[in-house]
């Protein structure tokens, strides 16, 4: 068997690792529907319920809730799953067994992870009618919410043995994903976002759509949002090794 280091030093797995998993969610028509699930529930809403009482927040609104379903649905689905999948099926062993180190797969896995992220992110954006230059911010802002989310995923993938298990660790990450809407109604939770891992985000899409994210009032947030990533990585880092691996 080949050991990690050795795994490591051969060039090319990382980028085909990532092909392969990428092109998998492709081909899976469930996985699929879950990545485009974020813009086509905006598209609904926007012309279903929005268009017709033209309200003065509708953009507003579609950004932050682009967000929210693209950080907390895509990175559950496009990780966890195929990762448990690769479990139950044991070709996540002969993977091992034939030089892939576990290192590799957990970045690729991270990486369509973010990719997928960030693809729902830009369709969400294009539903939402928003202008093209809040469009780069808002996809940075996208992709660094859904950091501790893809971290989180990522160990849940590695734990879950099979799909059955797969699709009851993926709900906490949707519910995580999604809590900042029950703290938007009131000023005194709104300020008590960046104790959520997309809360931050979420703060800075709010600030982004009213024209006032380089305002002082958006360091607490970012600020927030960095320490949670900063946190989950390293929480994945130091959990991974120790997840026992198949035998």
């Amino acid at each position: 068997m080949v050991n990690e280091k050795q795994a490591a030093a051969r060039p090319g797995i990382l980028s085909v690792l990532v092909r392969k998993y990428f092109m998998n969610v492709v081909k899976s028509p469930g996985l699929l529907a879950c990545c485009l699930f974020p813009p086509l529930f905006l598209l609904v809403f926007r012309f279903i319920i929005i268009e017709p009482v033209a309200h003065d927040d509708a953009s507003m609104f579609l950004l932050v809730m682009g967000m929210l379903f693209s950080t907390s649905m895509v990175p559950g689905t496009t990780i966890v799953y195929p990762m448990a999948e690769a479990r139950e099926k044991h070709t996540l062993r002969t993977m091992e067994l034939a030089g892939v180190g576990r290192a590799q797969m957990i970045a690729a896995h991270g990486i369509v992870g973010t990719l997928y992220t960030a693809l729902a992110g830009a369709a969400c954006f294009l539903v939402s009618g928003a202008s093209f230059d809040s469009m780069l911010p808002f996809m940075a802002i996208t992709v660094l919410a859904g950091a501790p989310l893809i971290a989180l995923s990522l160990t849940l993938g590695l734990v879950s043995r099979n799909q059955m298990a797969a699709s009851f660790s993926s709900l906490p990450i949707i519910l995580i994903g999604i809590a900042p809407l029950f703290f938007m109604y009131a000023e005194s939770t709104f300020s008590a976002l960046p104790l959520l891992p997309t809360g931050g985000g979420f703060a800075l899409v709010y600030a982004l759509a009213e024209g006032t994210l380089l305002a002082p009032g958006s360091i607490l947030p970012a600020v927030g949002q960095l320490a949670w990533i900063v946190a989950s990585v390293v929480a994945l880092v130091a959990v991974a090794p120790r997840i026992p691996r198949d035998e």
